[in-house]
């Protein structure tokens, strides 16, 4: 589908009447709740999640959709309540990785897909307009390397043999971590028909700036000897030397202390208290209809080495997010074949 940046309330209340419409009867299986779970509950139990990323902007207390409503209160949030990013909450369901599908779900999705193409022929638009470097007035990939650094801190530094290229350093607690997102194209993937790293936008000097987004299966390998991937322990390790205060298994506060000082939408930007200067590098997702890159300004989504609980490990894995709307982290799952930034923690 072309995306032509219709997202809205709007056209997430017309989605749940609709598909309410069209269900009958509400006790089928095959009604409009089944078919809108194939959308992760997006439209039936939370149909905020499909507001636009420009309502989101105007309102800066406001969770962003990417991963739920994440409010700085103290009020518990589950998992459940939590959504992946926007891209995964149109269709995490639609991916259908890891078991076959069943033929009822195969009906549910083609029905669906029947009843968008109705209501939307011109397709379904994740509003990435508003990511323009030059409309937005915060984040430019064109700055410099290192624009957003903190000129207070005392970096220590690393190579990486293989391509010469020297990375920004900083020591939490134990941990040395790189104070920089990853840059290495991954040469073992390169051969391969499927793409599986990326530069934001498909163009190469937006890496330079801010480091390629990988898949997690490419993020295992990417990181130089010495070094590797962090696990989800080493996420929460690396919260707790910062001060964040956990709210639960998923939902921690203090995310300020690890951003970078400027570059952050929303007026979101941290106080780097450490040097990890994360950066709002935004993401590549996959969805069954469509692919592109959103959220970078306003969200940094960092891979973690572990993969999630039970028959969830075939698609899923953990990552680490922080959003431009509050001081919130995240150490939640998300879709394996998305694209996050990598940073390496020493070995």
């Amino acid at each position: 589908m072309m995306l032509k940046n219709i997202i809205s309330i709007g056209s997430a209340s017309l989605l749940v009447a609709v598909f309410s419409a069209c269900s009958g009867d509400s006790g089928n299986p095959g009604s409009s709740e089944n078919e809108l779970s194939s959308l992760d509950g997006v439209a039936a139990q939370q149909p905020s999640k499909l507001q636009s990323l420009e309502e989101k902007k105007s309102d800066a207390n406001e969770a962003p959709e990417s991963q739920g409503a994440l409010s700085s209160s103290s009020e518990e949030i589950t998992s459940s309540e939590l959504a992946v990013p926007v891209a995964d909450a149109l269709s995490s369901e639609m991916e259908f990785i890891g078991e076959p599908e069943s033929s009822s779900s195969v009906e549910s999705s083609a029905s669906l897909d029947s009843i968008l193409s109705i209501l939307f022929p011109d397709g379904i638009d994740i509003d990435t307009a508003r990511h323009d470097p030059d409309s937005v007035g915060v984040w430019h990939f064109y700055d410099p390397r290192g624009t957003h650094d903190n000129p207070n801190f005392a970096y220590g530094s690393m190579t990486d043999l293989r391509d010469g290229n020297v990375y920004k350093t900083t020591t939490i607690g134990g941990q040395v971590w790189m104070a920089e997102n990853l840059n290495y194209f991954d040469i073992e993937g390169a051969a391969s028909s499927v793409k599986n790293d990326w530069c934001y936008w498909d163009e190469p000097e937006n890496c330079e700036s801010a480091g390629r987004l990988y898949t997690w299966k490419v993020a295992k390998r990417v990181c130089p000897e010495g070094w590797r991937l962090p696990t989800k322990a080493d996420w929460e390790t690396l919260l707790q030397e910062v001060g964040a205060d956990s709210l639960n298994e998923i939902l921690w506060m203090g995310s300020s202390k690890l951003k970078s000082m400027s570059g952050w939408e929303n007026d979101g930007s941290g106080t780097d208290d450490f040097g990890f200067t994360a950066l709002p590098a935004g993401m590549k997702f996959t969805t069954r209809t469509q692919d592109g890159f959103t959220y970078h300004g306003c969200s940094s989504l960092m891979w973690a080495a572990t993969e999630a609980d039970g028959g969830a490990a075939d698609s899923l894995a953990y990552h680490m997010y922080l959003d431009c709307s509050n001081d919130n982290a995240l150490v939640n799952t998300v879709k394996k074949i998305d694209g996050l930034s990598v940073r390496c923690v020493k070995e």
